[in-house]
């Protein structure tokens, strides 16, 4: 095992209450006391867990003995033996709480079940792990792996790094749906490694990045939470060193500006090497200022600097970039003052070159830095429906008169007050249509699933509201099937369970807002109990349509996937709509942008839109 650096961290609290101001007088300084940033060292004889506990259950676990480190953020308990009670919160495999305990206690990371390999790298993958090697090897520290949904990039991956030399440490950074199969994956891809030849790997959530960086105490942090999150980022120490960094459904950084993206980007500048992993990267070229540090090795141009430039100085480089390179950006103005950018070709010859000239960004320069290949094509079909005489007047009522009229209640709760339900703005009327579209059609689609698992098959149905899922789950049950759900409210645990059932074949209807790094395909390997997936055929429904291609295309791929045995699986992915209403406009767009999304990732043939309209038409 590679030797542990201690990990430090720093976190300033506020000292004493605010208090209100005497008018014409200014605001009293807040004073603050810095927090001890490490662990206590156990005592001998005993050790320290470092717990997972959700925050409705913190008196809880403070009740049965754990206590809140101020200083890096967790609850720990000290003591011989974890209390029965506060077992379920024990840390994860990977886990930051699991990395920081390890620290204190100074030991390897032992929660690891390891036994021989169960997955072999196929053909294509070893592939992967050759190109992106040979990168590495050639001076060019960045790789793209952007395969198809449902080919492997995860166990590529973890290959990779097993490969690399002189690699101690590995940050991955993904949605939370994602960490179960990541800790699976990594455990079997070292399986039969000695533990001294291990990598250490840290797993974190897009949500949680900020705690990869701790802040100095001495760092005026200022008032506002805006404030404190930009200075936190701008100002804050990187926590952990790390030789890795891999993100991945990397289109999560495509916002350049957002907290997540700027704290990733600060470890990307940081590391040796950095592997992004996404099917669906971007879909235009203003979405491409994450990977801007690869293109510019691959075409010996200067973007960025070298200035440490982050947020909206990387947004406004990477536009001027791409304004000087021909590419048809236009600026704007936001409310804010700053100048936007969008990109706005003037017909469709200028939108073909553009894509055009990001794919060979992605795919070009001297030492390939990027594998695309597409899986086998994702049979769809349009399914419109109908609505009826009534549903259409509830769909062209004011919303509260709409919520009263369905049952759903009027009131909603803001900062812990109850609060009337307002009529959208013309700004959130879009939204609210396709809010009423969803709810108006769960009885056709409920009546559709029911057929199809009378007919044998398994269903995932993807929504988008969690109302509609709570209203088509119980829509289900009622008619007697057994419903698994999977929304983004759950744990990643829970999620496991839940896409469990589902793969068991003990729930043979799935309905889930996720729309990423879940499988759901035949003959999938189950570890760590070495079972499989069931054969049912798959189908997967959409029932709210999206306006980007990324989350369609990630929707698409959890049934259509490669199984355990190597051969492609197949579920026929029905886009469902309501006819003559914004979500016909929404299945329309989307499969427009799904052609966009294949050019630049070199899969032109993705989809072919005049064959999906034909269907509609039909």
């Amino acid at each position: 095992m590679p030797p542990r650096k201690p990990t430090t961290t720093a976190r300033t609290v506020r000292a004493g209450s605010r208090r209100t101001a005497p008018a014409r007088k200014p605001r009293r300084t807040a004073t603050r006391k810095s927090a001890d940033p490490d662990l206590r060292t156990p005592a001998p004889g005993e050790r320290v867990w470092v717990l997972d506990v959700p925050f409705e259950d913190r008196s809880a676990a403070g009740a049965a003995g754990a206590r809140w480190q101020a200083g890096p953020g967790v609850f720990a308990y000290y003591g011989t033996e974890l209390p029965e009670f506060l077992q379920p919160y024990e840390s994860s495999p990977y886990s930051l709480q699991r990395w920081l305990e390890d620290d204190a206690n100074e030991s390897s990371d032992e929660g690891v079940i390891i036994g021989a390999r169960s997955m072999t790298p196929r053909e294509t993958q070893l592939e992967s792990v050759r190109r992106q090697l040979t990168a590495i090897e050639s001076g060019v520290p960045y790789f793209a792996q952007m395969d198809s949904t449902g080919l492997g990039k995860t166990l590529s991956v973890c290959e990779a790094v097993r490969r690399m030399p002189d690699v101690a440490t590995v940050l991955v950074v993904a949605p939370k749906g994602a960490l179960p199969g990541w800790r699976r994956t990594i455990a079997d891809s070292e399986a039969d490694l000695d533990p001294a030849e291990r990598k250490r790997w840290l797993l974190v959530t897009y949500q949680s990045t900020k705690k990869l960086l701790s802040v100095p105490a001495d760092t005026d942090l200022g008032k506002r939470k805006r404030t404190q999150n930009k200075r936190t980022i701008a100002l804050g120490d990187l926590r952990f060193d790390i030789d890795v960094v891999i993100a991945d459904e990397a289109h999560a950084l495509m916002n350049i500006e957002s907290q997540q993206s700027q704290i990733v980007w600060r470890y990307q500048e940081a590391a040796s090497a950095v592997v992004w992993m996404s099917a669906t990267p971007g879909y235009q070229p203003l979405h491409f200022a994450y990977m801007a540090r690869a293109i510019e090795r691959a075409r010996g141009v200067d973007i960025v600097g070298d200035d440490g430039a982050l947020g909206y100085a990387l947004t406004v480089r990477w536009a001027h970039y791409l304004e000087e390179s021909g590419f048809a950006v236009k600026a704007g103005k936001a409310s804010t003052g700053l100048t936007t950018w969008r990109w706005d070709p003037d017909d469709a010859a200028q939108r073909a070159r553009d894509i055009e000239a990001v794919h060979g960004w992605l795919s070009g320069g001297a030492v390939p830095w990027s594998i695309s290949r597409p899986s086998p094509p994702t049979p769809r079909e349009p399914l419109g429906q109908e609505l009826t005489a009534a549903q259409k007047r509830l769909y062209n009522t004011a919303w509260v008169d709409y919520r009263k009229e369905v049952g759903l209640p009027v009131w909603t709760t803001t900062g812990g007050r109850r609060v009337l339900q307002k009529n959208p703005s013309v700004r959130a009327a879009t939204l609210r249509f396709r809010q009423k579209c969803s709810y108006l059609r769960i009885p056709a689609s409920a009546d559709q699933v029911r057929a199809w698992v009378k007919a044998g098959n398994q269903v995932f149905v993807s929504m988008f509201y969690r109302e509609s899922v709570a209203a088509l789950a119980g829509d289900l049950r009622d008619g007697g099937l057994e419903v698994a759900v999977v929304d983004g409210s759950m744990s990643s645990a829970e999620q496991e369970v839940a896409i469990r059932r589902f793969q068991t074949g003990a729930a043979p209807v799935i309905v889930s807002t996720t729309t990423s790094a879940i499988n759901l395909h035949t003959n999938e390997l189950l570890l760590p109990e070495g079972t499989s997936s069931t054969l049912a055929p798959r189908i997967t429904l959409i029932h709210d349509p999206r306006w980007t291609p990324i989350e369609i295309r990630q929707i698409e791929g959890r049934a259509n996937r490669i199984d355990q045995d190597h051969n492609p699986t197949s579920s026929t992915c029905y886009y469902g709509y309501a006819e003559g209403t914004v979500e016909e406009e929404m299945v329309l767009t989307g499969v427009e942008r799904i052609a966009d999304l294949g050019s630049i990732v070199g899969q032109a043939d993705l989809i072919d839109p005049e064959a999906f309209l034909a269907a509609r038409v039909g």
